[in-house]
């Protein structure tokens, strides 16, 4: 008997033994888990935290894009939690976004992150080089009248120089010159034919449109003061007359037909500094009267493009001025009339008539022009500061 409950004491011990490495176990395993579950669920909430972060930054990007007033400088709440945005501005090109995302809540959060990314306008910027005074496609140039160019001449055609026009410069022809007295400077008929300034419209159309979209035709005020405009699209036809004032802020991309008269005036911001802008038409363009073309405080041009095909894609006429404006019609013609003033003309067809004048600037070979500030704003860095 003895022996018996001895053997039945050791079994006993030793069941409770590993009841109690089981336990043990088990709790460890319990704790092991526990831990992983407290280690996910912050790493969770952290990872969300930053989620928030990156929205605030996204949202103020588009907004800035739109030039709509960034909304979450006070608090931004979501289902998730809540952000909050704040801007620096680093020059007129550069601006840093710093963004905290809270979990659950500002007030009470169990995760913080905070986020700063620097965006520049400056990818908005395109040269495009105009190295003659007047260059053209296979329609050729025409000046007549008592006009005057100082600069040079281009045609992938003929140059017909008539009346009393004078050209103060040298002229390249693919085809023949015409009127070559008139001509001061050297003349190269049978020349190469070289191609015209390369503009992407898409991009210029797509800059305009990040500032918001004007439906149907527009005219600005008649208030004798400037009305800030750009980047805009318009989706019908622009018009301008006596009075009518335009300061340009960014590029303007319009679907219809503009048309200026009467003693109407541009004038380009001098936030440009030292790039200008486009104004891009689809139809076509139709400039008369005294209107008057003003540049910023640097120098910078504006550029006047018409995608028509019309043989008068654009028409510059009266006595209009724009001692920094330069035009261009991509796909069609021009005629510059009247007693008009631009610096550079270029197109598939130009005529001068009149006593018009081009005065050619060589910075034009170099210039470069801008969607403007916030017109295109992208991220150029990206930070996660630690809490």
């Amino acid at each position: 008997m003895k022996k018996t409950n001895k053997n039945k004491g050791s079994v006993l011990i030793g069941s409770l033994i590993i009841m109690l490495l089981t336990m043990a176990t088990s709790i460890i395993l319990s704790s092991l888990v526990l831990s992983t579950f407290v280690r996910t669920q912050g790493s969770y909430k952290r990872a969300s935290a930053l989620s928030l972060a990156e929205a605030g930054i996204e949202k103020t990007i588009w907004e800035l894009n739109k030039s709509l007033t960034p909304s979450c400088t006070s608090l931004c709440s979501l289902e998730s939690g809540d952000f909050i945005v704040s801007i620096e501005n680093i020059d007129s090109q550069t601006k840093d976004i710093i963004s905290t995302g809270y979990i659950p809540n500002q007030t009470n959060y169990v995760a913080k992150k905070t986020v700063k990314v620097r965006i520049s306008a400056n990818p908005s910027t395109q040269g495009i080089a105009f190295s003659y005074a007047i260059q053209s496609g296979t329609g050729g140039i025409t000046v007549g009248g008592s006009s005057e160019v100082v600069g040079n001449l281009y045609s992938n055609g003929n140059i017909t120089v008539g009346g009393s026009g004078q050209v103060t410069g040298n002229a390249w022809a693919v085809g023949t010159i015409t009127g070559g007295s008139r001509i001061t400077g050297s003349k190269y008929p049978g020349s190469p034919a070289t191609n015209l300034p390369q503009v992407d419209l898409n991009t210029w159309r797509d800059l305009a449109k990040a500032g918001g979209t004007i439906t149907g035709n527009y005219s600005p005020p008649g208030s004798g003061s400037y009305t800030n405009l750009g980047p805009k699209e318009i989706t019908g036809d622009f018009s301008m007359s006596t009075s009518s004032k335009v300061n340009l802020t960014g590029p303007l991309y319009i679907h219809g037909n503009l048309s200026v008269s009467g003693g109407a005036e541009w004038k380009l911001d001098d936030n440009f500094g030292s790039k200008g802008t486009i104004v891009l038409v689809d139809g076509t363009i139709i400039i008369s009267g005294s209107t008057k073309f003003y540049s910023n405080s640097s120098g910078s041009y504006i550029l006047f493009i018409s995608a028509s095909t019309s043989g008068s894609a654009i028409t510059y006429a009266g006595s209009a001025t724009g001692e920094k404006l330069a035009l261009y019609a991509y796909n069609g013609g021009m005629t510059l009339a009247g007693s008009g003033e631009i610096v550079a003309m270029t197109g598939k067809t130009l005529t001068i008539a009149g006593s018009g004048e081009i005065h050619y600037e060589s910075g034009l070979a170099m210039a470069e022009f801008s969607g403007g500030p916030g017109g295109s704003w992208v991220k150029q860095s990206w930070q996660e500061i630690n809490q």
